[in-house]
């Protein structure tokens, strides 16, 4: 969903609007709440936008259908219930905890929340984890996206990204705000994002492997350098793996989009490694994600003797498929019960550069995680 607005809005002019918080008529109105808030520092009018998880329940309880898919799918939130209690503040802490580093990140960055504009914002469909499969017969609507404002004294635009805004009964709820970066496109946002990042894990770096100052423990200055410098050789030392992963390692990338039962949408990426071996690909890593979720997951890849590929999600699953002519097939096995889905994908021929640049990151960060 694209949604641009057509003139300014001053957020400060909602001072004058009614006092009413949660229920909102539209996402244009929530959004604008959001950063009402965000401008006042209200964390308490904050939550207010939220579900309750209570009502949640109620909604999933009282649900009914006359489709067997529909039926399933809602037994199988009944019976994890709890995970809903993510989007309601009173039982997730780290909602009202993003509410404050956004707000204090953006006064670092020299945005005045008081003194902005709302200039546009634009939302999509969100992804849905697995463990909420059946919420969205329950919240039909889920939304995540970009909020552009500007700041009516410097003149800069800054990025607020957001995610659990739903949709329900026509009202609307949520907006967990994530991230602000100084930013008048997408595109530049992803790209101060992935520098962000960079950024961070050269920060790691240098904290877990500090130079040896042994003999100039009694200089701090001689510490600060130490520590500076290293950090400076770990963002060379990345850009320069990097551009190595890329230009030597690995020689393709397949982006695979489908279903499992002909119902649960998936993506699969999945990239292939020169190594040693004498065929052009020797090792391949991977990631999906399923319906809605925002995380990917790590899969373990091994092939079979008879070429077959073995993706394996560490603890929850294997899927055994054959890859060819752009297909891939097969199936999914739970290790839990057993329960198994039949695997359909296609691959994707046009897949933009931010795309993969995305999905690459996806895949080294769970790399530094192990």
């Amino acid at each position: 969903m694209k949604q641009w607005l057509h003139s300014l809005i001053v957020i400060t002019a909602l001072l004058y609007s009614d006092g009413t918080f949660a229920q909102q008529k539209s996402e244009e109105a929530l959004v604008n709440k959001i950063l009402f808030t965000l401008a006042r520092q209200d964390d308490s009018a904050y939550a207010a936008l939220f579900p309750k998880y209570e009502d949640l329940v109620k909604l999933a309880n009282s649900y009914t259908s006359n489709d067997v898919i529909s039926t399933n799918r809602i037994h199988q939130l009944r019976s994890n219930l709890h995970a809903m209690q993510q989007f309601d503040p009173a039982f997730n802490p780290d909602i009202i905890a993003d509410f404050k580093a956004v707000n204090k990140k953006g006064i670092d960055s020299g945005l005045h929340w008081r003194d902005m504009l709302l200039a546009r914002y634009e939302l999509e469909k969100a992804y849905l984890p697995k463990e909420l499969i059946g919420f969205e017969r329950v919240v039909p609507y889920r939304l995540r996206g970009y909020i552009f404002v500007q700041d009516l004294l410097t003149r800069r635009t800054y990025c607020v990204t957001v995610k659990d805004i739903h949709g329900f009964n026509n009202v609307w709820y949520g907006g967990r705000v994530v991230n602000v970066l100084e930013a008048e496109t997408i595109d530049e946002y992803q790209q101060k994002l992935a520098a962000e990042i960079k950024v961070e894990r050269a920060k790691l770096t240098a904290m877990l492997y500090p130079d040896d100052t042994a003999g100039a423990a009694s200089d701090s200055a001689a510490l600060l350098a130490a520590a500076a410098a290293k950090q400076k050789k770990a963002a060379v030392d990345d850009d320069e793996e990097e551009k190595k992963l890329v230009v030597t390692e690995v020689v393709e990338r397949k982006l695979y989009t489908g279903k499992f039962d002909n119902e649960l949408k998936v993506e699969l990426y999945v990239r292939g490694l020169r190594g040693s071996c004498a065929e052009p690909v020797c090792a391949w890593q991977a990631i999906y994600r399923f319906q809605d979720s925002d995380e990917y997951i790590k899969l373990d890849v091994t092939r079979s003797p008879d070429g077959k590929f073995i993706f394996t999600e560490e603890d929850i699953g294997v899927m055994e498929v054959a890859i060819k002519a752009g297909k891939v097939t097969g199936e999914w096995t739970s290790f839990k019960d057993k329960t198994e889905y039949i695997v359909d994908l296609t691959e994707k021929q046009e897949v933009k550069g931010r795309k993969l640049l995305e999905l690459d990151t996806w895949i080294e960060s769970s790399d530094t995680d192990d």
